[in-house]
């Protein structure tokens, strides 16, 4: 078990004698006003900062000494990356970390909660250590705290024994924890420095990032500059630990330190990881061109919603979600607030319609049959649907927010939208030609408490619904065994295949995709013509140069992969190593000659004379699964009703080019050949031949109304004209009558 995990559990035992869910063994503020923080700081060793101390303060001893630490560290965000046992359930998979590695053509789904297709870093061998040097940036921190007496701390011998980096106790030594630190979404907007937290987490400062990122002084020093095994006791070791000039400016004449903060986290401190770009044919597309989400568009704030208390258990808006408080958060869900509550078996109002002033909507003539198999996103929620799903960058896969230079072809390669079911289906890899029937749900999914207050129609167990999501291929190297794959350390593997592969920063920019040289383009466009400039060429000859940049990369991938495999398998003792990439498993040629598995239902088998590519489906379902298309919902930003899907009539989804059945997504990785192209109509088990069919009635659904008014019309005027023919005779008979 990690160092982290170890002292998160002895959390309990450590800072407080028992776990308060309410917050009330400390002092409340209760009242609406913010409270201003004239606070003392304290180290890790909880000794009171001066501004002549040269130690980060602690987080844990300082916020902790007002605020339920052991309650707050329940929280969903602090809980994200390490296995804790604080939280008595996963709840429902959201975006996960990606381990990316451009080097090696690595793009790794990791996740330590029970999310399905994700795989565990535990079990790949990737250490606590190695997890927040490479996602801290972007973590609030972990609920791990240092011991506050050596007694307590666990031996060095098991602090680390499942770790896969030698040494790794000492690091933690050198780099100290990182903590909760309040001020990352407390810190009023513009005060707490992300770019500072991200240099700092790269340095392995972690026990330095609070105090650096809120600029209360200076970091000097980089623990990652010190060699693991180093004796700490040693005066130059020592010498060389990170160190804080404070600015004394930051202390008043009592010495406490006045922190500028709020109760209710801004919108830009949620921005931080929680921003997406989408990526158009040329590139990352402008922001201005998109409009901004219509709660925030009408002066709401993220935390409006996505409300907590003292336990930091988010509200994350999704139907069936169930609090740790058990009070009822039906309402603060899409459907909850705009229509209401209430008791399927009583038809009782639980709750009333319009929380925070929201329309009532009015789908009219909207069929009760799209409440059932329809998420409110769907229809609201992220970018519109196109012919193909194109490329988003997020914050927590893409470091937005930080400075660089981004094109919009950075990976990891995230993908929306994506139309289909939450649920994880045997028939998630069949093409289009193979989708049938419906996959019949499980019995054991989770009953919606939802209740649709306009239809009167219970709809389906959330997770069956259709729902917008982004989606990734895993792109990993892995050992083969069986039926099963699993994915090898990263960092080792980086190690063991520098050499073979010897790709520098960019496995796609210098391996499959290779800059032509002079000698290249003349070859291919002669010798005057290829000595020109991109821009002096016509069209016909650039694509020429790319067909030729295309041939190269595919055999610079056939034999360097092929190298790379063969030093996984000599140095890492594998016995037979594997590359993923777009759903497509690769070995080397005399690996599946050895094994007589090679297999030729791939167009790309062509291409390869060193490697090989093995069936899909000769491996486990979970293993199919695990290398398959990995989805996640998407809730925002939302469209309003003019711009949802269907605003243009039924024909936008029902004909022939429905984009929320024709939409097409492609598997792609970092290999120079792509995967299988699918429609959101087979990935959501729907019949092509059947949606064609039922796209007719539709179609001709207007000329109905039209045949059908023109007939009551004739009718119509049949009865006026019988009725004007009956007044006639009545007449004529009444004057005879009279004469008579």
């Amino acid at each position: 078990m990690g160092t982290l995990t170890l002292f998160g559990l002895l959390l309990g035992g450590i800072c407080r004698e028992t776990i308060a869910a309410d917050g009330s063994r400390y002092a409340h503020h209760d009242g609406n006003a913010r409270f201003l923080h004239h606070i003392d700081l304290y180290d890790v060793n909880n000794r009171k900062i001066t501004p002549e101390s040269d130690q980060p303060y602690s987080p844990l001893n300082t916020c902790g000494r007002c605020h339920d630490y052991q309650t707050i560290a329940h929280g969903w965000h602090f809980n994200a990356l390490l296995e804790s046992g604080l939280r008595p359930d996963d709840g429902r998979a959201s975006e996960p970390w990606i381990w990316t590695d451009p080097r090696t053509g690595t793009q790794l789904p990791l996740s330590t909660r029970d999310h399905g297709d994700r795989f565990d870093p535990r079990e790949i061998g990737i250490s606590d250590f190695e997890l927040i040097r490479h996602f801290g940036a972007r973590l609030p921190g972990t609920i791990a705290v240092p011991a506050e007496s050596d007694s307590e701390k666990p031996s060095a011998d098991a602090a680390e024994d499942d770790s896969s980096e030698p040494g790794v106790e000492t690091r933690w030594e050198l780099t100290g924890t990182l903590e909760i630190d309040c001020m990352v979404c407390h810190a009023v907007s513009g005060r707490y420095d992300m770019e500072i937290r991200r240099e700092q987490v790269e340095k392995e400062n972690f026990a330095w990032v609070p105090t650096a990122a809120i600029r209360l002084g200076i970091v000097n020093g980089e623990a990652s500059r010190i060699k693991t095994g180093s004796d700490l006791s040693d005066e130059s070791v020592q010498s060389k630990l990170p160190t804080v000039e404070y600015d004394a400016n930051r202390f008043g004449q009592d010495g406490t330190v006045f922190f500028d903060l709020v109760r209710m986290p801004e919108d830009n401190a949620c921005y931080q990881c929680h921003s997406n770009r989408s990526v158009g044919d040329h590139g990352i597309e402008p922001r201005w061109i998109h409009d901004e989400d219509i709660h925030l568009r009408a002066g709401m704030v993220c935390v409006d919603c996505h409300r907590n208390g003292i336990d930091h258990d988010i509200v994350r808006g999704f139907e069936g979600q169930a609090h740790v408080t058990g009070q009822s958060i039906q309402t603060l869900s899409c459907r909850g607030c705009h229509y209401g509550v209430t008791d399927e078996s009583t038809a009782e109002t639980i709750a009333l319609a319009g929380r925070l002033a929201s329309p009532m909507p009015e789908h009219a003539g909207l069929p009760a049959l799209h409440f059932e198999k329809l998420a409110c996103t769907t229809c609201h929620s992220g970018p519109a649907p196109s012919e193909s799903a194109k490329r988003t960058m997020t914050s927590l896969a893409h470091s937005l927010g930080s400075k660089d230079h981004r094109t919009g072809d950075e990976w990891p390669a995230i993908i929306g939208p994506i139309y289909d079911q939450l649920t994880q289906r045997s028939d998630q890899t069949m093409s289009d030609e193979d989708a049938g029937q419906e996959s019949p749900y499980s019995s054991d999914d989770e009953a919606d408490t939802g209740h649709h207050a306009e239809t009167g129609h219970q709809h389906l167990p959330p997770e069956s619904m259709i729902y917008p999501q982004r989606g990734m291929w895993p792109s990993f190297f892995a050992s083969v065994d069986g039926d099963a794959l699993t994915p090898l350390p990263p960092e080792t593997v980086f190690e063991v295949t520098r050499r073979s592969l010897r790709v520098r920063k960019d496995f796609v920019a210098e391996l499959t995709l290779p800059k032509l040289g002079r000698s290249d383009r003349q070859e291919v466009l002669g010798e005057e013509r290829g000595g020109l400039k991109d821009e002096e060429l016509t069209t016909d000859e650039l694509a020429k140069l790319e067909q030729k940049q295309a041939e190269l990369g595919r055999a610079e991938f056939d034999e360097k992969l092929a190298a790379a495999l063969e030093a996984i398998q000599k140095e890492m003792q594998v016995e037979r190593a594997a590359y993923v990439s777009a759903g497509q498993v690769y070995v080397t040629r005399t690996s599946a000659d050895l094994n007589d598995d090679v297999w030729d239902g791939s167009g790309t088998a062509d291409s390869l004379t060193e490697l090989a590519l093995l069936d899909p489906g000769k491996f486990a379902e979970s293993t199919q699964q695990s290398i398959d298309l990995l989805t996640w919902p998407l809730a925002h930003n939302v469209r309003g009703a003019g711009q949802a899907l269907g605003a243009k009539g039924c024909l936008e989804c029902h004909s022939d080019q429905g984009k929320v059945f024709t939409s097409t997504v492609q598997a792609v990785g970092p290999a120079p050949f792509d995967g299988d192209v699918r429609t959101m109509a087979s990935l959501q088990g729907i019949d092509e031949d059947q949606r064609l069919r039922w796209n007719q009635m539709f179609t001709g659904r207007y000329l109905f109304k039209y045949v059908i008014g023109g007939s009551l019309l004739v009718v119509f005027i049949a009865i006026l004209g019988g009725l004007a023919a009956k007044a006639g005779a009545l007449s004529v008979f009444g004057e005879n009558y009279r004469a008579s």
